[in-house]
């Protein structure tokens, strides 16, 4: 039997958590869910996700400072990750991407969408 893939959800806001909790567990993903970036970076050698949805703006270490602490380390940086963002400015994408992001996905999103792009990138890797 193959193993569920593994996502690390990454906000500050349980009403955005919560339903994307719901919604990947629905389409078969396995959950792990951290309120903010240094609660994120301690439950990663815990959760070994294939994939990290990470909200930006959140108190104390934001989403690109997260990212770019993963993607540093050499056992993580492999793991693809969704930055969230309810600020849509095209240098805050250009940022996340050049910190290593592999999509940045406008809040509020499409469950659809946001499904669709989560399977995309596990399917490369």
């Amino acid at each position: 039997m193959e193993s569920k893939r593994r996502i690390l959800v990454v906000d500050d806001d349980a009403f955005v958590r919560q339903p994307l909790d719901f919604i990947l567990r629905k389409e078969g993903f396995e959950t792990t869910l951290a309120c903010d970036g240094a609660e994120c970076l301690e439950r990663l050698d815990a959760a070994r996700p294939d994939l990290i949805i990470l909200d930006v703006m959140m108190p104390g270490r934001d989403g690109f400072d997260v990212c770019q602490a993963i993607k540093r380390e050499s056992r993580f940086a492999a793991i693809p990750i969704i930055l969230l963002s309810a600020r849509w400015r095209e240098r805050d994408r250009e940022r996340g991407i050049g910190l290593g992001a592999a999509d940045f996905m406008q809040k509020p999103y499409s469950p659809l969408d946001l499904v669709r792009r989560v399977r995309e990138l596990l399917s490369d890797s």
